[in-house]
């Protein structure tokens, strides 16, 4: 099972440069993408574009929301955000609000995470301690424990079995994924083979607020290991290698990470950090012909070094890096694209905040005649670009 783990994390570069068309999972050039940039249209990798302004009234306002928990089922937009769980249909019309904090029954202490899963028609909301599901339409059902300790994220298979990733804040965390029935009953346990050495012995948890540990995709559940740069299949005793980011030079050091470094003095931490820009932090969004995989350096507090885009051709095995960090729109207007989320399988979305097209709008890119009575208090605008498959 996690014996797969070492195989392909300690895989030598010179069985990586001899990999075939034969192998399990699909080997990704991202160190030879870097220097691959080529400017890439909307209309090369999309089907269609539909801009999504949200309607704002008292009961919908969107502050500040969790863009990787953003999703799009049943025809229906939930975004999680600051003041609760709101949902949206295709055209942006507000709704109801499926859940929000409290103590109450179907009411969260601290949201961390939101999932679908389409076969059952449910959604599920994960707290500190708790998961709480929902059918689509909002309807309270149930809620069951999660694993303790520090959960990343959880999703939940067909048989109401619960996976859940955890994060190893101490660098000795015995297990990377647990599997667990509806009582929060452990079914089964990945070891953590990944061990490292903390000065203090723990840390807070660090991660980037565009990171995804855990996605379905077409009723197969996937773990993202980002340390090993290697994306997994979850399935009921083992993981299954599915893709293997060949990163090179850009893979970051075990001395560099966070919860590594960051427990030295300030100074130490401040030089980690610098030292981290020269290493990339890929998210992988999965869709049947490309993987579009926005990425960012590992110094994950500047916000000064923008977020850079990857594109894998599944096809033709070509990386590219996208130019300008965008795609250039060329089906409607002339805003830019560049991906925060998979919101179903074959959507991207990206959040717009209405005052930032605004501005766009005074510097002379053009919008959509849909959003021409955009006012600056108004909810955000989502941006959805149907692949082709």
């Amino acid at each position: 099972m996690v014996t797969c783990i070492c195989m392909v994390a300690c895989t030598s570069k010179q069985q990586q440069e001899n990999v075939s068309d034969n192998l399990p999972y699909t080997v990704i050039p991202f160190e030879k993408g870097v220097e691959n940039v080529k400017q890439v249209k909307l209309s090369e990798i999309a089907e269609k574009i539909t801009f999504v302004p949200m309607e704002t009234t008292d009961a919908s306002l969107i502050a500040r929301p969790k863009l990787m928990s953003m999703v799009y089922v049943d025809g229906k937009i939930i975004i999680p955000c600051t003041l609760g769980v709101l949902a949206f249909d295709e055209k942006g019309k507000y709704l109801n609000t499926i859940s929000r904090k409290g103590q109450g029954p179907g009411e969260y202490v601290q949201l961390r995470f939101v999932s679908t899963n389409e076969e059952l028609g449910m959604l599920f909301l994960q707290d500190n301690l708790k998961l709480l599901s929902y059918r689509v339409d909002g309807t309270f059902v149930r809620e069951n424990k999660t694993p303790t300790g520090p959960c990343l994220e959880t999703l939940v298979t067909q048989d109401s079995i619960t996976l859940s990733a955890l994060y190893n804040s101490t660098g000795r965390q015995p297990y990377r994924l647990l599997l667990t029935d509806t009582k929060g009953d452990t079914l089964k346990a990945f070891p953590q083979y990944d061990r490292f050495e903390m000065p203090d012995g723990w840390n807070s948890l660090y991660r980037n607020t565009k990171e995804d540990f855990l996605y379905s995709y077409k009723g197969e559940f996937v773990f993202h290991d980002y340390y090993s740069d290697t994306i997994y299949t979850v399935m009921r005793d083992t993981l299954l290698p599915r893709y293997l980011l060949e990163m090179g030079k850009y893979h970051l050091p075990k001395n560099l990470r966070l919860e590594v470094a960051l427990t030295g003095s300030q100074r130490e931490g401040e030089e980690a950090l610098k030292l981290a820009q020269n290493y990339l932090r890929p998210t992988l969004l999965e869709n049947d012909r490309f993987i579009v995989m926005p990425y960012t350096t590992w110094s994950i507090w500047d916000k000064s070094l923008p977020t850079e885009l990857m594109l894998y051709n599944q096809r033709t095995k070509e990386c590219i890096k996208v130019e300008g960090g965008a795609f250039v729109n060329d089906m409607m207007g002339t805003l830019p694209f560049c991906p925060d989320v998979r919101i179903a399988e074959n959507v991207l979305a990206e959040w717009w905040e209405a005052s930032e097209l605004m501005e766009l709008a005074e510097e002379g890119v053009e919008l959509p005649e849909s959003l021409k009575n955009l006012k600056e208090d108004d909810n955000g605008v989502l941006v959805l670009v149907h692949l082709k498959k």
